[in-house]
């Protein structure tokens, strides 16, 4: 029997698929089922485990981010927040065990509804960036780590380089005010 690959719709890795794959799927994030099942594995369960290392905790906000999925309120959400998350932390000095906060005051009722506090951010072209499947290749956790560091600062700084603007503009309104 030959391996099929398939090749996740939004980071563009081709991983195996499974005979018979019924793997579960996010609902808004665009991932392939290999690639969500990937980093569920890294993020869930810290298989194959990391060595602690400041922006580990940020893995998720770049894989959100660059799983962008489909235009639906939930996927706007969802990369404005981890967006947020990134910017809060990378350039605007709030602390990487803080990013949580962040995430949570992003969604935090006000009286703008969530879902109308920001807008789609037009997907770019990820082609030149890391993928989970980087973090996870390395056998070494130090090394695992240091792949995920660079990956969660190559996805901050795309993104950024497009919505810096929109970014600022959120933190200030919906974070620090």
């Amino acid at each position: 029997m030959t391996e099929q690959f398939e090749q996740c719709p939004d980071c563009g890795v081709k991983l195996p698929t499974y005979d018979g794959d019924n793997r579960p799927r996010h609902a808004y994030i665009g991932a392939s089922a290999s690639c969500w099942d990937m980093f569920s594995n890294l993020w869930g369960a810290n298989d194959p485990p990391l060595a602690p290392m400041p922006l580990n905790g940020l893995i998720l906000d770049g894989y959100c981010v660059q799983h962008y999925g489909t235009q639906s309120p939930a996927a706007i959400q969802s990369v404005a927040v981890h967006l947020l998350a990134m910017y809060g932390v990378l350039r605007r000095g709030v602390l990487p065990e803080r990013a949580q906060w962040i995430r949570e005051r992003a969604v935090r009722p006000m009286k703008i509804h969530r879902h109308k506090r920001r807008h789609w951010l037009e997907p770019l072209d990820q082609s030149s960036l890391l993928t989970v499947r980087d973090i996870v290749e390395p056998t070494d956790p130090a090394d695992r780590a240091r792949v995920a560091q660079d990956y969660v600062t190559a996805v901050a700084d795309l993104w950024l380089a497009a919505y810096e603007a929109d970014a600022g503009d959120w933190f200030d309104r919906f974070i620090a005010g």
